[in-house]
C-alpha cells in the first residue's frame, strides 16, 4: 500500500511541476481586446486626400462598388490584407472620409457591407 501511495504522490507532484513550468513559459496574460489590437495594428494616414490631385470623391458623395470580381473587399483599416466584409459589385455606398496610404487613395465608406475602407480602384460614381 505504501508503494502505491508513493507513486500517486510522485505523479501528483510531477503534474503540478509541469503545470508550473507551463505557466512560467506562457508569457504575459492579455485580454482579447489587447490581442486583437496587437494582431491588427492601427494605420496612420500619410496624407489627407483633399491635398492630393486626382481624388475623385469627397465626404458625403454616393458611390457604387466596382471591380474585377463579383465581391469587393471592405477592410477595417487601409492597406489591410484581410477583408472585414465584402460588398457585391453594383452595391451603393457613401463616402465617409478618405486618405492617402502608401501611395494609394483609400475611401472610408458606409454601405450594406458595413463601414470600412476600400481602395479607390474599387469604387465609381453612380450613373
Amino acid at each position: 500500500m505504501k508503494k502505491t501511495a508513493r507513486i500517486s504522490l510522485f505523479l501528483i507532484f510531477g503534474v503540478l511541476l509541469l503545470a508550473a513550468l507551463a505557466c512560467k513559459q506562457s508569457g504575459e496574460i492579455i485580454t482579447s481586446a489587447e490581442a486583437t489590437q496587437r494582431a491588427i495594428p492601427s494605420v496612420t494616414p500619410t496624407q489627407e486626400v483633399s491635398q492630393v490631385a486626382g481624388a475623385e470623391f469627397s465626404t458625403g458623395d454616393d458611390i457604387i462598388f466596382a471591380g474585377k470580381g463579383y465581391l469587393i473587399s471592405v477592410h477595417a483599416n487601409p492597406g489591410d490584407n484581410l477583408a472585414l466584409s465584402h460588398a457585391a459589385r453594383g452595391d451603393a455606398g457613401t463616402i465617409i472620409s478618405s486618405l492617402l496610404y502608401e501611395g494609394e487613395i483609400w475611401y472610408q465608406v458606409e454601405s450594406v457591407a458595413g463601414d470600412g475602407w476600400v481602395n479607390a480602384d474599387s469604387v465609381q460614381a453612380p450613373e
